[in-house]
């Protein structure tokens, strides 16, 4: 199952393409046909699950108390998830799983639904007594720029559930690069 996809001036002028094809007035549309559109963005991932954020839900500290509940403090190796395929499309977030019996499981956030995103780590910074404090930062923080290969990057998304009762959800997923979860982000 794809997500229909709005077109946008990215996707009609195709670096691809030839010129002449730009300007000619027929189409090989048979090549569009057998690709079907591609997303923005694809990256595997360790889906951790959604928590509802009480505390607040705006910005940075919307998703601290999510990813307190959903990631463990010994990192990735104590997480337990569903290996899972993200995509992001021009119009919403898609996520793809196998359930136990081998079943394709999808799963598609509209853009519309989409409160806030961060491309994050977890770190421990010296908190107002000198304790040492868990806070999750973004990438580019000076105190997520020397990465403990125990904490990998994490994208998190605050949602608005699309049924049922209309709660902002936190998504928690480990990336296994930098790089994934910024173009996640993006």
């Amino acid at each position: 199952m794809r997500p229909h996809l709005r077109s946008s001036p990215e996707r009609r002028h195709s670096p691809t393409r030839s010129r002449a094809s730009k300007l000619s007035p027929v189409r090989d549309m048979s090549r569009e046909q057998e690709e079907g559109p591609t997303p923005i963005c694809r990256c595997r991932v360790l889906y951790l699950g959604s928590s509802v954020p009480h505390i607040t839900k705006d910005g940075l500290q919307g998703i601290q108390e999510p990813l307190k509940e959903l990631y463990p403090e010994e990192g990735a190796l104590g997480a337990k998830g569903i290996d899972s395929w993200l995509s992001v499309w021009s119009n919403g977030f898609l996520l793809e799983n196998v359930d136990e019996n081998r079943k394709k499981v999808s799963r598609f956030f509209p853009i519309d639904s989409l409160h806030y995103c961060a491309a994050v780590r977890y770190v421990q910074v010296p908190g107002t007594s000198g304790e040492k404090v868990q806070r999750f930062l973004p990438l580019d923080s000076p105190f997520a720029r020397n990465p403990n290969i125990n904490h990998p990057p994490l994208f998190a998304a605050i949602l608005r559930r699309t049924t049922g009762i209309k709660v902002l959800e936190c998504h928690v997923f480990i990336c296994k690069r930098e790089t994934a979860a910024n173009a996640l982000v993006r």
